[in-house]
């Protein structure tokens, strides 16, 4: 069997986890991962459990058939068990974190992915049932913490004081030359 192919590099900072065979509606799976793409691992969890929970409804986008309106999002669902899953999966790309030494209150979700698994069958004496079949993976990355006030203040303090000199030298200028024709025109 072939290596397994990710779209996003997995280096230093970056944890992989993949979830095979997973007994979860595709088309759940699809929208739970466009909603939690680029969060923050521990926003992504407490977002899942809320859903697990039915306390925060899930915005359905593409597959909207059946998806009643929640206030403020438009269409949406509460998939309990696809949610339960997927939080299995995160809590696992969390323990492979902490396993490699990475700081898990600054993760974000840089690829997550819902794929189509195979069309399997449960037989039964009745007739037969299909089964629900996704593949899921995820990456995540650490991010280190952006100090964006202090680098702001510091460029504005940095960016102040030259300005303020050099027009006080201009200025200097203008009025030593007014003085000068002054004094010109006063002597003549």
């Amino acid at each position: 069997m072939s290596p397994y192919k990710y779209s996003a590099k997995v280096n230093e900072h970056r944890v992989k986890a993949v979830g095979l065979l997973m007994p979860i509606s595709t088309k759940q799976s699809i929208e739970i991962c466009n909603l939690i793409r680029g969060k923050n691992l521990q926003k992504a969890k407490k977002i899942l459990s809320e859903a697990k929970d039915m306390k925060r409804p899930i915005p359905f986008r593409r597959f909207t058939e059946g998806a009643g309106h929640k206030h403020g999002i438009g269409p949406g669902k509460y998939p309990v068990k696809a949610c339960s899953e997927i939080l299995r999966l995160v809590s696992l790309v969390e323990a492979n974190a902490q396993h490699k030494g990475l700081d898990t209150s600054s993760l974000e979700i840089i690829h997550i992915c819902a794929n189509k698994g195979p069309k399997s069958w449960h037989y039964g004496r009745q007739s037969r049932i299909k089964m629900k079949r996704s593949h899921i993976e995820i990456v995540v990355e650490e991010k280190e913490a952006k100090k964006k006030g202090v680098k702001k203040e510091m460029k504005k303090v940095e960016t102040k004081k030259p300005i303020k000199k050099e027009k006080h030298k201009k200025i200097e200028a203008k009025v030593g030359e007014i003085r000068e024709k002054l004094q010109q025109e006063g002597k003549s």
